[in-house]
């Protein structure tokens, strides 16, 4: 079952890049959100539920057999954090906003903004993901304002 988590939570080892693997691990996020959003919205809406529910399960199994607390080959809660922003923008011609979605959520998960600040500190696989999906979720925030408000 390590086996599995391992493959799961480094997706398919990308986590393992010598160079920035977060960064790495939201470009594939980006990549399955335009390979989703070509086929079905529903389609998507579903993986990324599932995704987030592996994550937690196979992210536990993985801190199981490992002495860090958020080791950096762990790159599942990049693809979740990144994914959140990417719901609002309907067609992958928005290059703009993808890029404001991609630069924003790099930005908020590196520096850790209140509260994710507070859920990096927390032990286990809730320790590991709620800080990125706060990262996506402000992300999210800046990508409505492009993409609504600032369209007026």
């Amino acid at each position: 079952m390590f086996s599995l988590a391992k493959i799961f939570t480094t997706f398919f080892y990308l986590g393992y890049s010598p160079v920035a693997p977060g960064t790495i691990g939201s470009i594939a996020a980006i990549i399955l959100w335009w390979f989703f959003l070509n086929i079905n919205f529903l389609y998507f809406l579903t993986f990324f539920l599932l995704y987030i529910l592996f994550s937690y399960i196979f992210t536990q199994i993985y801190l199981n057999n490992e002495e860090k607390d958020d080791p950096s080959e762990i790159i599942c809660d990049e693809v979740i954090g990144q994914l959140i922003p990417l719901f609002i923008i309907s067609s992958t011609n928005d290059m703009y906003l993808i890029l404001i979605a991609f630069v924003s959520f790099r930005i908020f998960d590196i520096y850790k903004l209140y509260p994710a600040n507070y859920a990096e500190t927390m032990h286990g696989a809730n320790g590991v993901i709620i800080d990125d999906v706060i990262a996506g979720v402000y992300s999210l925030i800046i990508v409505f304002i492009f993409k609504y408000l600032l369209s007026l």
